[in-house]
């Protein structure tokens, strides 16, 4: 019998999984709403696989990954989150997550995850979660073509516009006009090759410009 621990903060997705998961009597199921419940739980017992939702409370998946790496505890983690944001899959994807399903795919998904983590030793990502991973990748393989390297006050720019900085509010902090900020956005998004804001970012992000 393989023992799953879920930590979610919400009720209705531990006891909804647990019911789930429950029809397959090979596994024992352990739930939790707070890192300090896993912490406590991993105390006295090692899980096959922990099911962990990206955010919960305060904390994030990420805490708990580095709280297994300081235990020397090798338990697999399988992401199961709401959360599709590009630079979100991209560091769990960096920190080598077993898988990851999406709360926008199909609830199956969870079942074939855990099989694939635990029968096959291998790892998984959901229809949505692989799209984005593929992005990704996809974005990797441009970034590298970009020679680009932003100014002192680009950078500052690109900066802002990450934190969610309009030009007005630009323009407003550097003491610059509305007019300036627009044609050095342009003049970034034509020396990048993003086409947009948006893509701007994860070529940032990626070229390591801005940090989440």
């Amino acid at each position: 019998m393989k023992n799953l621990y879920i930590l979610d903060d919400h009720p209705i997705i531990t006891e909804g999984l647990s019911q789930l998961l429950a029809s397959n009597h090979n596994y024992q199921i352990t739930t939790g709403q707070h890192h300090s419940e896993l912490y406590s739980y991993l105390n006295h017992a090692t899980p096959d696989l922990l099911i962990v939702d990206y955010e919960i409370q305060e904390h994030t998946a990420l805490e708990v990954l580095s709280y297994l790496w300081q235990k020397a505890l090798q338990i697999p983690v399988l992401i199961y989150t709401m959360h599709t944001e590009f630079w979100i899959i991209k560091l769990l994807t960096k920190a080598e997550v077993a898988g990851i399903v999406t709360k926008n795919d199909k609830i199956d998904e969870i079942e074939k995850a855990i099989e694939r983590i635990l029968e096959e030793n291998s790892k998984y990502y959901s229809p949505t979660a692989l799209h984005i991973v593929l992005s990704i990748v996809g974005d990797q393989s441009a970034a590298k073509l970009v020679n680009y390297t932003p100014s002192p006050r680009e950078h500052e720019i690109i900066q802002m516009l990450s934190n969610g900085l309009t030009s007005d509010d630009i323009a407003h902090q550097l003491n610059l006009s509305k007019n300036t900020i627009d044609t050095m956005r342009k003049n970034i998004l034509l020396k990048s090759g993003a086409t947009n804001v948006s893509h701007l970012m994860r070529i940032a992000f990626l070229k390591g410009w801005i940090a989440i």
